[in-house]
């Protein structure tokens, strides 16, 4: 089984699936390819679930096979005596060519699988989940020396690697504390943005449609997550997707129309890590998002029209339900308590 949940075929030189999906993987690559390329290669690969799977073990392949060192040069006698052009899979080339070399060809590939297998697991990093309950914060310390402080009904998805450290926040908030190491990116996916730093200190809150980013020491780059096309050929439809520097004291907001400019950060980003959840100029939908993950009943707002209004302030999140109460004398709410939740709408 491959790891995107259907079997690989035996014979991937010989299925259609993978034998597209290398035309394409080869024709992305050039520099020269056109936006009709592109959302051709999109509706193929839209076409069948085996489409996609068969690309992205085609992607991993490639990945492997970057990481193996070029054989020596071949001398020109060797090259002329080479009579294979590439119309049939080489190992049928070799049972018709080649017979008394069965044996020798067989024993080679074995030992070309094995240390091609051995390369692929050597470049899969290890990987560890973390995660918090409603209203349980958490400290973790990589190998790296990295610390993450995770946020009430937050998990993580740590990766380290010899070249790289990948996190993705699947929900929640944290904060990352980064040990410097400029030969390993500290890469941290949310949603549709992607954080990279080296050493630096920066915390990521992940809503339902959106992550903002907020940087306390140092500065980071986030960029777009592309979603399978190329950066340039979304740029053309929407022009918000593109990096964006943070320094020290900025923040910006990353979601599906792409990445706003940087902001000045005006509510503290780890107020939560003390008890407090600091709000500027937010959405109420968003901001009971940040509520709810240190709340024993959720708040859910009746309409969107409640959702839409502007807080400014702070919650104490022991005290919850005395905020509850502001918001109803503020905005003229009514709370309602039920068994299981707590309905927020308008008298």
């Amino acid at each position: 089984m491959t790891d995107h949940g259907a079997p690989l075929p035996t014979e991937i030189d010989r299925d259609p699936a993978h034998l597209a999906a290398a035309d394409w993987l080869v024709r992305l690559q050039s520099t020269e390819v056109s936006i009709e390329d592109t959302l051709a290669w999109q509706a193929w690969l839209n076409a069948d679930p085996t489409h996609a799977q068969a690309f992205a073990r085609m992607e991993e392949i490639s990945q492997v096979l970057r990481s193996v060192p070029a054989p020596s040069a071949l001398s020109a006698r060797r090259v002329a005596r080479d009579r294979y052009d590439a119309s049939v899979p080489i190992k049928d080339w070799n049972r018709r060519h080649a017979p008394g070399r069965r044996t020798a060809i067989a024993l080679a590939a074995s030992i070309a699988a094995l240390a091609l297998t051995a390369a692929f697991w050597k470049t899969l990093p290890a990987s560890n989940s973390f995660a918090t309950a409603i209203g349980e914060t958490r400290n973790v310390t990589l190998s790296d020396g990295s610390t993450i402080a995770l946020g009430g009904d937050t998990q993580i998805e740590v990766a380290l690697s010899e070249k790289e450290r990948d996190i993705e926040l699947t929900k929640g908030e944290a904060m990352f504390t980064v040990a410097k190491d400029a030969t390993r990116p500290f890469k941290v996916r949310a949603g549709d943005a992607t954080v990279v730093a080296v050493g630096t200190a920066f915390n990521v809150e992940r809503d339902s449609d959106r992550s903002v980013v907020s940087v306390t020491e140092g500065r980071v780059v986030v960029e777009p997550v592309t979603h399978f096309l190329p950066v340039f050929v979304l740029q053309e439809f929407k022009p918000k997707l593109r990096s964006v520097r943070l320094n020290k004291g900025q923040q910006t907001t990353a979601g599906s129309a792409g990445i706003e400019e940087p902001t000045k950060m005006e509510a503290p980003a780890i107020g939560w890590q003390i008890g407090q959840l600091a709000f500027h100029l937010q959405p109420l939908r968003y901001v009971l998002e940040d509520v709810n993950r240190y709340a024993h009943k959720p708040i859910v707002l009746e309409n969107d029209h409640v959702g839409a209004l502007v807080i400014t302030g702070t919650v104490e999140r022991e005290n919850i339900s005395g905020w509850v109460k502001s918001l109803e004398r503020a905005f003229d709410l009514q709370a309602t308590e039920e068994a299981d939740q707590i309905i927020l709408r308008e008298r």
